[in-house]
């Protein structure tokens, strides 16, 4: 009897999880355009020895990083491209994150399926 309970919140849980999964895949199916690479603005002096950004601290500059085969690239964002830029990297970190979360679900939903299985699992003999 106690077993049939454990079993019942076992599997509640599990299609819990399910919806879940769902909803976190559902991002995937969407029409997004994704820029892979972290967006950070920075402040860059220019070189110029008698321009203000010196004293000031630098240049707004944009750029997005990302490794690659180990070695971190970087490229510099034109202005007019800064806005899309930035949301599309974004958009390609929630991606990253969704991934890592069906990751975690999955783990969830292997451990909870192995305890159904010794719940249900008798010996014969």
């Amino acid at each position: 009897m106690l077993a049939q309970i454990k079993l019942q919140e076992i599997v509640k849980k599990l299609h819990q999880l399910q919806t879940e999964r769902e909803h976190v895949l559902s991002l995937f199916s969407r029409e997004e355009t994704l820029v892979a690479g972290t967006y950070a603005e920075i402040l860059v002096r220019c070189g110029i020895p008698t321009c203000y950004c010196h004293e000031r601290g630098g240049h707004l500059a944009t750029r997005i990083s990302r490794w690659v085969e180990g070695k971190l690239k970087t490229k510099i964002v034109r202005v007019a491209d800064r806005e899309w830029v930035k949301k599309v990297s974004e958009q390609y970190k929630a991606h990253k994150n969704a991934l890592k979360h069906l990751r975690d679900l999955h783990k969830q939903e292997v451990e909870m399926l192995t305890c159904i299985l010794e719940i249900k699992t008798i010996d014969y003999g």
